[in-house]
């Protein structure tokens, strides 16, 4: 069962302020059957993430849904931070873009989960990714995140002081969908994941409105990252993202997409359906993987 070691909480007394609710009997009935946890940046994606599964998982009766409709309801429209949405025993959920707001969203939902005491909950980001030396359109599962300092774990900074966290992603987990990858023809990849706070400058890109560096500085930095840490793939929340999983003692996995290889250029160079063709193939993979384990 899920726990959260703080003894500075009083479970009963807590809010979940960005979710917009706290606890209840009612809340806890709601969440008590969840396994899978899916997260990713945007609203509409995560919203159109739960509609689909809703038709894979053929409507599961343990859905939360608008009062007397078959719509899913969103269970934090009233903050508007957030969107999440329950489609049996899975949330889909987005955390917005980086790292500061996907921390502020993971630690209500340990809280959240811990309180309606969940067992055996696997938490997955899925999205799109720069790649590294591979071609776009693969569909990467982390090993581990690296900061943009290509450093092996997260740093935490707590009332100014520095800790470092262990960021591997669960090893069993992603043996796991990489197995439901390959049972759809996906093309797919395991490899190091760096995360950065920022898109354009911190990422090596050339097409910021500011551009400290030069394209050669921009290419011996790629290369390093690839050839000494096994990086494949660049985003913006995976080094956090494994460490507050590894802390909550929860399995975390992140399956991204690439949507161009950063190696020959910054842009991305495909049309807007091949895309969208990409951006489906994590939500696809991590479906296969929900339905499985039903």
């Amino acid at each position: 069962m899920l726990r959260v070691n703080n003894p500075n909480i009083d479970a009963a007394q807590d809010r979940w302020y960005h979710l917009g609710f706290g606890p209840s009997v009612g809340v806890k009935a709601m969440f008590e059957d969840v396994k899978f946890v899916c997260m990713g940046g945007k609203d509409k994606r995560m919203e159109d993430y739960a509609k689909y599964l809703h038709q894979v998982l053929h409507e599961p009766e343990n859905s939360v849904y608008e009062e007397g409709t078959k719509d899913l309801r969103n269970l934090s429209a009233s903050e508007g931070r957030y969107c999440m949405y329950k489609v049996g025993n899975t949330l889909s959920v987005s955390h917005g873009m980086g790292m500061p707001t996907f921390q502020i969203l993971l630690n209500e939902l340990f809280k959240l989960l811990a309180y309606a005491e969940c067992e055996d909950v696997r938490f997955i980001r899925i999205g799109t990714s720069g790649g590294l030396g591979i071609d776009a359109g693969t569909t990467v599962v982390s090993k581990q995140g690296y900061s943009s300092m290509l450093h092996p774990y997260f740093t935490q900074v707590s009332c100014g002081k520095e800790t470092n966290y262990e960021s591997m992603c669960d090893e069993s987990l992603r043996s796991q969908l990489l197995a439901c990858g390959k049972r759809l023809g996906t093309k797919m990849v395991a490899g190091n994941t760096m995360s950065c706070n920022g898109f354009y400058e911190e990422q090596g890109r050339l097409d910021g409105a500011m551009c400290t560096f030069t394209p050669e500085e921009k290419m011996a930095f790629l290369r390093k990252a690839h050839d000494e840490c096994g990086i494949v793939n660049i985003e913006m929340e995976t080094n956090m993202f494994a460490a507050m999983c590894n802390r909550f003692q929860v399995k975390s996995a992140t399956v991204c997409v690439t949507v161009c290889n950063r190696m020959n250029g910054d842009a991305v160079l495909t049309t807007e359906d091949g895309y969208k063709q990409w951006e489906r193939q994590p939500m696809e993979v991590v479906a296969e993987l929900i339905k499985s384990s039903m």
